[in-house]
């Protein structure tokens, strides 16, 4: 009953904005998430943290102040010339879901995959990064790159 090892998230931009009252950073220009395999590149990033109560009331401080390595992402939201890559699948949108238990990215506006030759747009892109698989929903085209025949 091995634990998997945590993956580390590191997200470079420009500009951070960060509200604990929110229980959110908003990351502007430039924006790279790094987690493991899995980049996301986007205009503006919004990380959305998961509430927490402290485990021991009674170590908690009077101000409520929790370290930084206490919040754990519940989801990210990407904005804007959306740019996703994970091994040698590919994906751009113009807005990305990202909910991290699940690893699982909702793409909408305009999301189109690749992944070795093919091609894959529709209106809405759910990718299960774990399986390594995507579900289109509304409409699909799947274009089939020809492979040279000897």
């Amino acid at each position: 009953m091995g634990e998997e090892p945590k993956v580390s998230t590191v997200i470079t931009s420009n500009t951070m904005t960060a509200s604990s009252e929110k229980n959110l950073a908003i990351f502007q220009g430039s924006v790279k998430m790094v987690q493991g395999e899995l980049v996301v590149h986007s205009d503006v990033m919004i990380v959305y943290f998961k509430e927490k109560a402290p485990s021991n009331p009674s170590a908690a401080t009077a101000s409520g102040a929790k370290s930084e390595s206490g919040n754990e992402i519940n989801y990210i939201e990407a904005k804007g010339k959306v740019r996703i890559e994970k091994g040698e699948s590919r994906a751009t949108s113009q807005h990305a879901l990202y909910y991290k238990a699940e690893e699982k990215v909702i793409l909408t506006g305009s999301p189109v995959a690749w992944q070795t030759g093919t091609r894959i747009s529709g209106p809405k892109m759910t990718m299960f990064l774990k399986e390594n698989r995507s579900v289109v929903e509304g409409g699909t085209r799947v274009i089939i790159e020809g492979s040279e025949q000897n």
